[in-house]
């Protein structure tokens, strides 16, 4: 059962970091009953040197981790361990003692007294203590401090040597006089040069009062001054009964006290009591466990989804791209195994530019099937540089691939697919870049009928949300760090989403997941996010996030109340060829669209935006995308025949805000483009 504890007292400890800087913690501790004070030097982060006294100043001995308390904020520390120094391998003592070997102790029959008394500090030395031993010279100086003293000094860790260089000052080293101050002042010169992080002890013995020193007393109080970690014992050995008072002062400023000897027996106990001073001390571990603290918030309080009916019609991208030094299609081209597998292929029901892209063989086929009599050129190319250099043979089985693959699954005669093959294109990427090389490695297809290599044409119904992205916004903190995490985005309290991270969350995280899409949060009236984090002291927090509420506009309700439902049309044009704003002509059809769009919903929200792949300078993209966007605004002004309202805006956002990833050369090549969006409201 842990002892009970006395009155509650705060220590204010500046405990060493592991950086170059300090730290300041302030906590409680609680004295058991039987300790009557309590002092302390900090060792590192979590661990302290403690000694405590009862109330005639003699240690406490057999202290456990029991008897600690250590409080902070109300909260308990975790006694790791408790150790005492006579045991501890970790703490190492540097002890100066000054010892008076004036004459007069050899009057006063002390010396065999005093070495004596001094073997209770030899025997409480370690290996990795340090000791030194300053006595009175007579004869010679010492300069330290830059003041010559009337000193001698001996450092070593070897009881032995100490006990030698002792027993030689008190047999032929008597001084005449007493120069304690002197001595103190060597002493205090040796432990300002000591580690700043040391624990450093001055023991001093006198038997006279200092009437011989060449410097006072106030200069020994100086050079005291901002040593860390220091504590001072005295030994007053002076006849008389009353205390020297500098000796008694000084000590007690410094952390320590004096003992009063009045005979020379009394030498061996006092010495005994300095050394279970010194030793007997605990090395206590702590640690104080604050679970992790924090707050999480979604980034919006209120989602609103609508269903819009989009119009499509995506620009048919006429390129395959193959990976390098190779002439099979890539998986990412949609194909079938037989022909059977074509009959139900319809492009109307395709969604979106990406998936109308990865089908570009099948809409080719499809619309040969439709075209009989259209013919199409399959022109093979390489990068013509590396293992690619010259290599017109791979440029030709890459065309040749394409050509199988539209004669064997949807039976387009062969005679009406010619192939050729050349090294770069005709209108090249620039190979300077892997971007650009990847760029050329491609099949082009050609074809003199327009239906062939039109826009592709769909119509469906998509949700549409106010609100971008699903955020989270965790704002953890951790006196221990975060070891682990874990996310997780609820819809009408079900799970439908997680994540997991180690380290401190980010504060803002953006979820992109096909369970978060407009469309399958519609399902759902409100959305939750919860977060799991757990220390790296296995400590937890668990925080839920305020309700985000959803509010779901059906297209099917709207008409049901005749009331009118939003219509998105979404036209990309015809690409720009690397590095141009020239408008193709194949955009023709796409800007009479436009424009007969326009006439019919002049009331219609139209958008222009140019973009940019990502190779090349910013700066320069930027500009680029707003020479394509001015250039579609003013054809499309020019077909309306008067001055556009201010319902019809341009903009260039250049490769800030791309329509597709840049990994992918049909990407980059994507992203080479005008967007024009309609956005009207209708009633049926």
């Amino acid at each position: 059962m842990r002892k009970p504890h006395g009155l509650l007292f705060v220590l204010i400890f500046i405990l060493l970091s592991g950086q170059a800087g300090l730290c300041q913690e302030t906590f409680d501790i609680q004295k058991p009953d039987a300790v009557a004070d309590l002092s302390y030097q900090s060792i590192a982060p979590g661990k302290l040197l403690i000694s405590a006294s009862d109330s005639e100043g003699n240690p406490v001995r057999g202290l456990t981790a029991m008897d600690f308390i250590f409080l902070r904020k109300g909260k308990e520390a975790r006694i790791l361990g408790v150790e005492t120094l006579e045991t501890s391998q970790d703490v190492s003592l540097n002890i100066v003692l000054v010892v008076d070997n004036s004459a007069s102790m050899k009057q006063r029959r002390a010396v065999d007294s005093i070495l004596g008394a001094m073997e209770n500090i030899y025997k409480i030395m370690r290996p990795i203590d340090n000791i030194t031993l300053i006595v009175f010279d007579d004869d010679q100086t010492q300069t330290l401090g830059g003041k010559p003293l009337h000193v001698t000094v001996k450092q070593s860790n070897q009881p032995d040597e100490l006990r030698t260089f002792l027993r030689d000052s008190f047999d032929r080293g008597l001084t005449a006089k007493t120069v304690l101050y002197e001595g103190m002042l060597a002493g205090l010169d040796l432990i300002r040069a000591m580690p700043e992080d040391g624990y450093k002890f001055m023991v001093v013995f006198t038997d006279g009062e200092d009437i011989n020193s060449a410097y006072p007393e106030t200069d020994v109080k100086k050079a005291a001054e901002g040593i860390s970690k220091l504590e001072v014992y005295g030994i007053d050995y002076m006849p008389g009964e009353k205390m020297d008072p500098f000796l008694t002062s000084f000590a007690k400023d410094n952390g320590g006290r004096t003992w009063k000897a009045t005979t020379a027996a009394e030498l061996g106990p006092i010495f005994e009591a300095v050394s279970s001073k010194l030793l007997y001390r605990y090395v206590v571990d702590y640690q104080f466990l604050f679970p992790p603290t924090g707050s999480l918030a979604l980034g919006a309080d209120a989602m609103r989804i609508e269903e819009i009916t989009t119009i499509d019609s995506s620009p048919l991208l006429n390129y395959l791209y193959f990976a390098e030094g190779e002439s099979a299609i890539d998986a990412r081209y949609v194909r079938y195994q037989d022909q059977g597998q074509t009959g139900s292929f319809s492009e109307e029901a395709l969604r979106g530019t990406k998936e109308k892209y990865a089908n570009l063989l099948n809409i080719i086929g499809r619309r040969l099937r439709a075209n009989p009599d259209a013919t199409v050129e399959l022109v093979g190319c390489n990068a013509n540089v590396g293992e690619e250099k010259g290599r017109k043979d791979l440029s030709r089985a890459r065309a040749e691939g394409v050509k199988a693959y539209l004669q064997y699954i949807w039976g387009i005669d062969p005679a009406r697919m010619v192939v050729e093959a050349r090294n770069l294109p005709e209108v090249p990427t620039s190979g300077r870049t892997p971007e650009g090389q990847a760029e050329n490695r491609r099949v082009e297809i050609h074809s003199e009928a327009v239906a062939l290599l039109d826009v592709v044409r769909s119509t469906y119904v998509e949700a549409h949300s106010d609100v971008a992205d699903v955020i989270v916004k965790p704002a953890i903190a951790s006196e221990h760090g975060i070891l682990n995490w874990r996310i997780t985005v609820l819809g009408d309290d079900q799970p439908i989403f997680s994540q997991t991270g180690t380290g401190t969350p980010d504060e803002e995280i953006i979820f992109k997941d096909d369970a978060l899409t407009p469309m399958a949060l519609s399902q759902y009236s409100r959305l939750t996010a919860e977060i799991d984090v757990e220390d790296t002291e296995s400590q937890t927090l668990s925080l839920t996030t305020a309700p985000m509420t959803i509010e779901f506009i059906q297209r099917e309700t709207q008409r049901a109340r005749n009331l009118g439902y939003r219509v998105q049309e979404k036209y990309a044009l015809i690409l720009f060829d690397f590095d141009s704003d020239k408008i193709k002509e194949r955009n023709a059809s796409v800007v009479e669209t436009i424009v007969a769009r326009i006439r019919e919903f002049p009331a219609a929200q139209v958008a222009i935006v140019g973009h940019t792949d990502n190779i090349g300078k910013e700066a320069y993209n930027l500009k680029l995308s707003e020479r394509r966007a001015k250039a579609v605004y003013d054809q499309i002004a020019a077909a309306i025949g008067e001055t556009p309202s201010e319902t019809l805006t341009h903009m260039g956002v250049g490769s800030f805000d791309p329509l597709y990833g840049n990994g992918l050369p049909e990407n980059r090549a994507l992203n080479r483009t005008v967007t024009v969006t309609l956005e009207y409201e209708q009633k049926d």
